[in-house]
């Protein structure tokens, strides 16, 4: 800053510099709380998508196994008729 005199005039100037910078701030910080609350409810989406996935697959390997069994007994009943005719 060059050597003027301080007057009411130039202290204006810069309060006014001060404000418009404050109300340039404000809004860049309400555009990040905006992001932050998105970023966030994505965040949720994604995990509550992965633990209904998790849940699904627990599921899925569950009836798995009980079809696995059931396909074992059989396989096992067949054996024990072929064994029979022999």
């Amino acid at each position: 800053m060059s050597e003027e005199p301080v007057t009411l005039e130039l202290l204006g100037r810069l309060v006014q510099g001060v404000q418009e910078e404050q109300r340039a701030f404000r809004t860049e910080l309400a555009e990040l709380r905006d992001q932050m609350t998105v970023q966030t409810a994505i965040l949720l989406r994604l995990e509550a998508a992965q633990n209904s996935m998790a849940e699904q697959l627990r599921a899925m390997a569950s009836q798995h196994q009980r079809t696995d069994r059931r396909l074992i007994a059989l396989d096992e009943r067949i054996r024990a008729l072929e064994h029979e005719r022999r």
